[in-house]
């Protein structure tokens, strides 16, 4: 009978190092650098590869249970900074920032920060943001738009 519960566990830590082994070996293959390359922290001697822009669409969760938008996006080949003007764009690693723009709206606003665009108190229905990675200097590099529909929350009582 020890023997069968020693076998019996050798099986159970051989399972489980197994799928520790499995689980880390998939989270070493989600990582950042794997969407937007390497940190910009060392000059280039070469040319720049092209800047891009990577949106996600608004996570689902707090969208559906409070009609607030949360859009993740990370840019690749740029260093998100606040630092603007024609002196800027000298720098390498590239820096730039992003313009974000509601609905065609008229009006954008600049971020340098990397963090999540927020949005809340949007009126149900359908709406679209557009993300626009901008060179120090406020040239368009990439860009890309995502499309949502925010939806009727019941008002609690």
């Amino acid at each position: 009978m020890a023997d069968r519960k020693s076998s019996s566990s050798k099986g159970w830590l051989s399972l489980s190092l197994m799928a520790a082994v499995l689980f880390a070996a998939r989270a070493a293959a989600q990582n950042a650098s794997d969407k937007c390359g390497l940190a910009s922290v060392i000059p280039l001697t070469t040319s720049e590869p092209q800047a891009k822009i990577f949106i996600d669409p608004p996570l689902a969760g707090p969208l559906a249970s409070r009609g607030v938008v949360i859009i993740q996006y990370c840019a690749q080949n740029v260093h998100l900074e606040p630092v603007f003007g024609q002196g800027a764009l000298a720098a390498s690693p590239r820096i730039g920032h992003v313009h974000v723009r509601l609905d065609d709206a008229s009006w954008i606003w600049a971020d340098a920060s990397g963090n999540p665009v927020i949005l809340m108190g949007l009126s149900p229905g359908p709406h679209k943001v557009s993300l626009e990675l901008q060179d120090a200097n406020h040239h368009t590099l990439d860009k890309g738009t995502v499309a949502f529909v925010v939806p009727e929350i019941a008002k609690g009582g």
